[in-house]
């Protein structure tokens, strides 16, 4: 049987904390971790430092950090979101991590809604209201200038458009990738976002496997015709007992020649409250006996 590559997502270990996470990954044989900087900013001012963190991986390497959001900003949120970067990077690379998670924005639901329905919304509302040719062209300019930025700590970036955003999918994400035009810029191929998205299975097949950098393997619930897809509610279900069809996309990806990483990403209350280690475990069984094949 060909093993792949397996990553723990920190979404798996519910709210525990960045030892945790790596103690569950090498409790469970995986490869990588995904973290987020949210942990590990706890991290680092409970005390820690860079060198504990390196400590703590020891064989488990670090497959992208979570994000930076909001990635199609303009005007002075732009210089404020490049600032944000720099630094995001730079304690990536420290980290040895090979990618930094982007988003695109707004990312906030409630942003969207408001919009929508002409409410005032005091945070940010993104580039809503321009056409979609405007808005791929001033996300494929920042996009350019992030993964420049990030060559020069050695990482690649990767694109996660998020469902209720106008960049839904990876409908949009994978021409935005291919526009971009730069070696380090791919994309994360989620099952959530892209079923909300309107991809299918044909549509998977015409990706090329270098663009995806990995895989993020888990469900949804059906959002309502006409509703703003809201994140908590549609993915709080376990894998299988939702919408997406997983084995007709796993075997998608598979076709396509890709040979990254794959994490299965969990929203579900129940999986929260599991023990950390013992469901990291299940989740390396599930996920091995979904995709490795003779």
């Amino acid at each position: 049987m060909k093993s792949v590559p397996l990553s723990l997502h920190s979404s798996d270990i519910g709210r525990a904390n960045l030892q945790t996470l790596f103690q569950a990954a090498k409790a469970a044989g995986f490869d990588y971790v995904e973290p987020t900087k949210v942990q590990l900013q706890y991290f680092l001012d409970a005390g820690y430092t860079i060198k504990d963190i390196r400590a703590m991986a020891d064989g488990v390497q670090i497959s992208a950090v979570g994000w930076l959001e909001n990635c199609e900003r303009q005007g002075y949120e732009y210089v404020a979101m490049m600032k944000e970067a720099e630094k995001l990077f730079a304690l990536s690379a420290e980290i040895g991590a090979g990618a930094v998670e982007i988003l695109s924005g707004p990312t906030d639901h409630r942003a969207v809604e408001a919009f929508r329905k002409g409410s005032p919304y005091s945070g940010y509302m993104g580039l809503q209201g321009l056409d979609l040719k405007a808005q791929t062209e001033f996300t494929v300019k920042n996009l350019r200038s992030l993964a420049d930025l990030a060559a020069q700590f050695g990482l690649m970036i990767y694109f996660e458009p998020l469902c209720w955003t106008p960049i839904a999918s990876p409908l949009q994400s994978v021409p935005i990738c291919r526009q971009v035009e730069r070696e380090n810029m791919k994309i994360v191929f989620d099952f959530f976002h892209a079923y909300i998205g309107g991809v299918t299975a044909d549509f998977i097949r015409t990706i090329e496997p270098e663009l995806i950098l990995g895989v993020h393997v888990c469900d949804s619930l059906d959002v309502g015709a006409g509703e703003v897809p809201v994140e908590p509610v549609l993915r709080n279900v376990r894998l299988g007992c939702g919408s997406v069809p997983v084995k007709e996309w796993i075997e998608a990806i598979q076709a396509t020649g890709f040979e990254g990483w794959w994490a299965y990403e969990s929203f579900s209350k129940e999986e929260a409250e599991k023990d950390p280690i013992a469901f990291a475990k299940e989740i390396s069984g599930m996920l091995k006996g979904l995709i490795c094949r003779e």
